[in-house]
């Protein structure tokens, strides 16, 4: 297996372990979100997408096959978008309360531009020259 693909599916992995991670400790409320749980559904279930994403770009780093890269690219690009998304809104400050970040929103942020940098470089394919021409 190329080591890109192997970059990728670490990534990926990365990913699944962060959404059991606290992401932001909330002082007005005092508990801690995570991608599973947040205080009656206010910032939704992140972790149901981005596991989708995750578990779908180890399933295609596993198949060598051009159509999977492909789309492995795009799910990877839109993986990104949502993790920064998912950043932005569970860090952003509100009536005067700035949530803390922990450390498993950046091992996500991490995994997420680990996922993408190993679908793009995978997607690099060798032409081998045919046998009668030089």
């Amino acid at each position: 297996m190329p080591t890109a693909r192997i970059i990728g599916s670490v990534s990926c992995t990365v990913i699944i372990i962060s959404l059991f991670f606290n992401w932001a400790w909330y002082p007005d409320i005092e508990k801690f979100y995570s991608a599973i749980f947040t205080e009656k559904n206010y910032y939704g279930k992140p972790g149901k997408v981005l596991l989708f994403f995750s578990v779908s770009g180890i399933a295609f780093y596993a198949l060598n096959k051009v159509w999977t890269q492909r789309i492995n690219l795009l799910f990877a690009a839109i993986c990104m978008a949502f993790g920064m998304r998912t950043y932005l809104l569970f860090t952003s400050g509100y009536d005067g309360y700035v949530p803390e970040p922990q450390p498993g929103i950046y091992l996500m942020l991490l995994g997420c531009l680990g996922h993408l940098i190993g679908a793009i470089t995978s997607m690099a394919v060798k032409k081998n020259p045919l046998a009668g021409q030089q």
